[in-house]
């Protein structure tokens, strides 16, 4: 018995000894040392096939891939050459019950991937593809690497380190350090995600799978997507005097940019993600239909002096007591109040007017529906009683009295338009695309066009002259005092009188008042307005 008892305690002994050995074993050859060194090594992953279907097929990336197909991104994911810093599902839910969290508190409706501002999505969106194969070793200088994002070359930055491991420093794995540079040299400034997994190899590019803690849009997410102040629909605030089409209301989104009853657009022909009901206008272009008494929408604006303005407003509506009025900067515009009589329905449209007075600078302009039954198609501003300012914009319309010879030279006595001025000469039609007002169109070589103007400063300009054409070789020229300021300006042709584009031109302008002439050489292209900017 007292042998048995020996012998089954050296077994156990033996037995625990090749447990530690073998214990022993198995660490020194995890840890991978090579003469005391820490030999860590990323390996590079692989999947056979494209980014696109990478990310599909993890089930994590959901959100991030509903977000690319809405800002039509698909195609370049799938076929293009492209690094991507993927971020998770989890990512997007913070950010989207952060901001909705934040909507209940304003009593404002709830917002998800599929339903938030078109273009601020894609702003964000694109900052996670960077344009080209760019592998993480790339990224392994001291200053990192700046990587053109996939639209707009919106400098993200990218920064290879290692981690500490063994005790060894930068011994471990490695991570990118990638950041929003927000457009700026100083770093303290830049918001940082990290990675959790780099360099996966698909048959078109790079995945980086970002850390679950970062939030989707770096910290611009929420402030974008659910601001409390609106911002310009365009790149500049609207110009006063000039024209403004309704469906063209600042950024910023329900409650912020507008307040509209309905849960959708109904319309839903611009701007879908609105709740703005937007249709197209039975005389071209866009309108805003379906009002709501209570309802407004807000437009940034430049008024470029102060003064008395001629407001015009073109509607639509079978009825004799539609109301609205102005409101800028949340104040009451003075005389801005109007009583709309019927235009014959909700298809057929006419201007009316009335005085209002404003401030110059830039301001927030409201239009308040104060009893809603009509349509609207927009809005427009000239100075009373003085030339059209410059900087500013020149709706073409708006040329100088005094008929054939003296405001104008047209080779046909009839408006072939048969809008705006009709007993006049000059060929005027409603513009057909977004951003309402009118146009010159039928144009032929010889016709003319004078303006009075007041050059505010002296300076160079930037002249911006909207206009289009389906046909080659059109140009025309533009004369301030009698001198050719442009030279000859050619029309490129771009397959239709209604799309348009901004030809520029740099001028030199002196200050003061003079006369501006828009001289047609060879006809056959439509014009509908032109900015004058500083160039700097």
């Amino acid at each position: 018995m007292i042998k048995t008892d020996k012998v089954m305690r050296n077994i156990k002994m033996l037995t625990g000894l090749f447990i530690t050995c073998s214990l022993t074993g198995l660490l020194y050859t995890g840890c991978k040392k090579d003469k005391g060194f820490y030999a860590y090594e990323n390996q590079l992953k692989t999947f056979d096939g494209n980014i696109y279907e990478f990310l599909e097929s993890q089930h994590q990336y959901d959100s991030f891939l509903l977000a690319v197909n809405r800002v039509a991104l698909d195609d370049s994911l799938r076929t293009g050459a492209y690094t991507v810093f993927a971020p998770a599902d989890v990512s997007f839910n913070q950010a989207i019950e952060s901001m909705n969290t934040l909507r209940n508190m304003q009593d404002r409706p709830q917002m998800h991937i599929g339903t938030v501002p078109l273009e601020q999505l894609d702003s964000l969106v694109c900052r996670y593809i960077v344009r080209g194969v760019v592998r993480a070793d790339s990224m392994l200088f001291q200053d990192g690497l700046t990587l053109p994002a996939v639209r707009y070359a919106y400098p993200m930055h990218g920064k290879l380190t290692y981690t500490d491991a063994e005790g060894h420093v930068k011994g471990g794995p490695g991570v990118i350090r990638f950041s929003d540079t927000k457009g700026v040299i100083y770093t303290n400034r830049w918001s940082t995600a990290t990675t959790m997994a780099i360099d996966i190899s698909t048959t078109n590019g790079i995945v980086n799978i970002l850390e679950k803690d970062h939030m989707f849009g770096f910290d611009e997410f929420i402030r974008r997507m659910n601001p409390t102040n609106s911002s310009p629909w365009g790149e500049y605030p609207f110009f006063i005097p000039g024209v403004i089409g309704f469906e063209q209301f600042d950024r910023g989104g329900a409650r912020v940019a507008y307040h509209d009853f309905s849960l959708d657009n109904k319309g839903g022909q611009f701007r879908p993600a609105e709740y703005v009901d937007i249709t197209n206008s039975e005389e071209g272009g866009m309108k805003v239909g379906w009002t709501e008494t209570d309802e407004w929408m807000k437009y940034t604006v430049q008024v470029t002096e102060t003064g008395a303005y001629t407001f015009i407003l073109r509607y639509g509506s079978p009825n004799n007591d539609g109301r609205i009025h102005l409101e800028l900067d949340d104040k009451l515009v003075i005389g801005s109040h109007i009583m709309m009589t019927s235009s014959g329905g909700y298809n057929q449209f006419k201007d009316i007017s009335t005085t209002v007075n404003l401030t110059e600078g830039r301001h927030v302009l409201k239009i308040y529906y104060d009893f809603a039954n009509f349509d609207l198609r927009f809005m427009k501003f000239l100075p009373v009683g003085r030339p059209l300012p410059i900087p500013g914009l020149i709706t073409l319309e708006d040329f100088m009295p005094g008929g054939e010879g003296v405001g104008y030279h047209d080779n046909n006595s009839g408006n072939n338009g048969n809008h705006y001025r009709r007993d006049e000469g000059v060929d005027i039609d409603v513009t057909k695309n977004d951003g309402g007002g009118y146009h010159i169109g039928w144009t032929e070589g010889g016709e003319w066009m004078k303006y009075s103007v007041d050059v505010k400063t002296t300076g160079f300009y930037n002249i911006y002259t909207l206009a289009g054409t389906p046909n080659n070789n059109r140009r025309f020229r533009i004369e301030f005092n009698g001198e050719n300021v442009t030279g000859t300006v050619v029309v490129p042709n771009t397959g239709d009188y209604n799309r348009r584009v901004n030809i520029v031109n740099t001028v030199h302008l002196e200050k003061g008042p003079q006369e501006m002439l828009f001289y047609i050489e060879d006809g056959g292209f439509d014009v509908k307005h032109i900015t004058i900017r500083p160039l700097n």
